[in-house]
């Protein structure tokens, strides 16, 4: 290379050009072309991004999550004609090590020295730009070995030197690297690498600037697809807070999915007022404020008319190129069928299920992952596994993985293919979710950082570096189940917060009220041919189990789960014994169902009042039972007495007294069962004529027992 003035420098560009298929003097306006079909304030993106390959140099984005950082890095290397095997793209994360930021150990030099198998990592020769995600999530063990890499651009591995063939490292994070600088030696080191940074965020968030996005992302639309556009900008922007909650592009563009899959599912092709409400299930919202329906009406023309029919008036006809599909879709059931199959499907079974049932059909419609959190027992796996059943898939055909503490990378990915473990480690992926169409994963949030990170990273890609293997995710819909709020997770871990991004429709799974006529209904539709006695044990049920959701001071519901097991124990109770009305000792087996341990207070007296209120027949039923059992303990006292009549003086005396004491509390009882008798308010005359034969039989009773004593 000549270093001769001019000449010099001409020979060193054209030398340095040749790692990228794109002439120098066209990088900028090629990129510029490239985002600017796509993204809104991009063209300061475009210019740090041909810089960053001009030169060539490494580069840092970082800002909010969904604004497209390492998307418009992707773009730009596409159109300036790098191949995706040139691409190399790696999440980092809480759960990254050494080990696999390298490659992972060489299985076969194992016996001999720690090595890596460098050709699975960013260090291939393949490879001209690298792309690091979530960076600074990264523990010190792995930054601090990869700041000295990127300054010396060679790797020792062993006694091997592995030379970093590619030109370019962009670093994207949705951290603010500077607040980490401070903080860790580690990351001030290797930002000192990234010789051009740049925050990507936009610099306002208003009506115009969402509306420019969707022109982008529908250049096609329709006149009715036009005025969809206008109007749904002005309402996210009327949603946006400063300083609270902005609308990331990301979120903006499922929004404008949403509200037209809405029209279509509708049927019609039209918006109305009531497809705007479909944003609520929109990643993110759910971190938004309770009255996010009325704030989203609000923002509709009208909405903050005291004339509520304006709001309903919208109506906006699309057509087919206001669409980002018009075909019958890659599930089973036909895109056109799916909103039909999922309503009659869920609908006949479980009860408040309207949201559950609109969130699936979106999922499945367009088709998308999507994120279902919530208390236990409300049937949030069970009605996705409804819903899937109908749309034609076999069990056999739904993939389903239970996550936890206990999940590690290896099962994630089938486990260890052990039939190559001498030369590399490989998954056999044949086991994993990849090749299912459909899959259901349950308590997702309960994994740990290293199991999330490389989860997200595919879910973002879909695609698994199975070694040096590509094996393509083939999941057109993940369903994602949790006991547990991911937006406190979200706050206390990045991989988490990152995964969550990859579920771009989430709902909370919980009733709206937990109220008799909520259980009523849950054991309706359970038992819709029950008859007239067990529709009362089914009243009598609902009744008291949300007069102890009342007493609870935690706020704590009984769950639909733990009603039905209740109710199924409480009725086995009645059956077990032999009896043929039910007493207040087999509801009372709902004091060893599982949840009803946290309870203070008694139990049998908060059961008791509230049957006074909608269960008079079980506690009538009790008395009788209770008069029964009285009257058999008065046998057994009587004998008692009879008995001692041949015994000696002092064994006499023994039996007399244990008999005394027994007739004392027979007695005790007696006056209990009067006490709640005369307690009784009873207007019906059936149970009026009820109360009159247990009085009869007590007093009856009351009488033997007086004169026995």
């Amino acid at each position: 290379m000549s270093t001769n003035g001019n000449k010099g420098e001409l020979v060193l560009a054209s030398n340095e050009s040749f790692w990228l298929p794109t002439p120098r003097k066209e990088i900028l306006p090629t990129i510029l072309s490239a985002l600017r079909e796509r993204f809104v304030f991009c063209d300061e993106i475009a210019d740090l991004l041909s810089a960053a390959f001009y030169e060539p140099c490494n580069v840092l984005l970082w800002g909010p999550g969904g604004h497209g950082k390492s998307e418009m890095a992707v773009t730009a290397l596409k159109a300036l004609g790098l191949e995706d095997q040139e691409i190399f793209i790696q999440s980092f994360g809480e759960g990254m090590s050494e080990d696999r930021l390298w490659g992972g150990p060489d299985m076969a030099s194992l016996d001999t020295c720690v090595r890596y198998d460098t050709t699975r990592s960013f260090l291939a020769s393949q490879y001209k730009v690298v792309i690091f995600e979530e960076l600074f999530d990264a523990p010190a063990q792995a930054l601090l070995p990869l700041k000295d890499v990127l300054t010396r651009r060679v790797f020792m591995n062993g006694p091997e030197r592995v030379e970093m063939a590619a030109k370019v490292v962009i670093a994207c994070t949705n951290k603010d690297p500077r607040e980490f600088a401070e903080d860790s030696d580690a990351v001030a080191a290797l930002m000192e690498r990234f010789l051009l940074q740049k925050e990507v965020r936009w610099p306002s968030y208003q009506a115009k600037h969402y509306r420019e996005l969707f022109a982008k992302i529908r250049p096609d639309s329709s006149r009715g697809g036009k005025q969809l556009q206008t109007m749904l900008s002005k309402v996210i922007a009327g949603l946006n807070e400063d300083k609270t909650f902005v609308m990331s592009p990301r979120m903006a563009i499922q929004s404008l999915e949403v509200v037209s899959n809405a029209a279509r599912i509708h049927g019609d092709d039209t918006v109305t007022a009531e497809s705007f409400q479909s944003i609520r299930f929109v990643q993110g919202m759910q971190s938004y404020t309770a009255d996010l329906a009325r704030r989203i009406e609000k923002q509709l023309p009208g909405g903050t008319s005291a004339d509520e029919s304006t709001a309903e008036s919208i109506q906006i006809n699309l057509s087919d190129r206001d669409f980002s599909h018009t075909d019958h879709g890659p599930l089973k059931t036909p895109r056109g069928e799916i909103p039909g199959v999922v309503s009659e499907a869920l609908a006949s079974r479980f009860v408040h299920c309207d949201e559950i049932i609109q969130v699936l059909t979106h999922a499945f419609f367009q088709p998308c992952n999507v994120l279902l959190w919530g208390p236990g027992g409300h049937g949030k796996s069970d009605m996705v596994m409804t819903a899937l059943r109908e749309l034609g898939y076999r069990e056999e055909e739904i993939f389903l993985q239970s996550f936890g503490e206990g999940m590690t990378e290896d099962r994630l990915w089938g486990g260890p293919n052990i039939a190559k473990l001498d030369v590399c480690l490989e998954y056999d992926t044949a086991r994993s979710f990849l090749p299912y169409e459909v899959v259901v994963l349950e308590e997702i949030l309960d994994a740990s950082s290293q199991a999330l990170l490389p989860l997200k990273d595919v879910l973002t890609r879909r695609v698994f570096m199975n070694g040096n293997q590509a094996v393509p995710m083939r999941s057109q819909a993940i369903v994602a189940c949790t006991n547990k709020d991911p937006r406190q997770f979200a706050k206390d871990s990045d991989a988490v917060k990152a995964l969550l991004e990859r579920f771009p429709l989430q709902l909370e799974v919980r009733w709206p009220s937990y109220e008799q006529a909520d259980y009523e209904a849950l054991f309706s539709k359970t038992n819709p041919d029950a008859g007239p006695d067990r529709r009362k044990l089914n009243r009598i049920y609902a009744h008291v189990i949300a007069n102890l959701n009342d007493e609870r001071d935690s706020g704590f519901h009984v769950s639909p789960r733990i009603a039905l097991g209740g109710l199924r124990l409480a009725a086995n109770s009645v059956g077990r014994h032999g009896r043929r009305k039910m007493i207040v000792e087999d509801i009372l087996t709902i004091r060893n169902v599982q949840g009803m341990e946290s309870y203070n207070q008694d139990v049998e007296a908060m059961i008791r009042s509230a049957l006074l209120e909608g269960g008079v027949e079980v506690l009538l039923s009790d008395i009788d039972e209770r008069a029964s059992r009285l009257h058999g303990r008065m046998q057994e006292i009587n004998e008692k007495f009879d008995l001692a009549k041949g015994l000696d003086d002092e064994a006499r005396g023994d039996v007399n007294d244990d008999a005394i004491t027994a007739m004392v509390d027979l007695m005790s009882s007696m006056d209990s069962l009067k006490h709640e008798l005369d307690y009784l308010q009873v207007s019906d005359p059936a149970l009026l004529k009820w109360k009159k034969r247990s009085e009869k039989l007590v007093d009856e009773l009351a009488a033997e027992v007086e004169a026995g004593s």
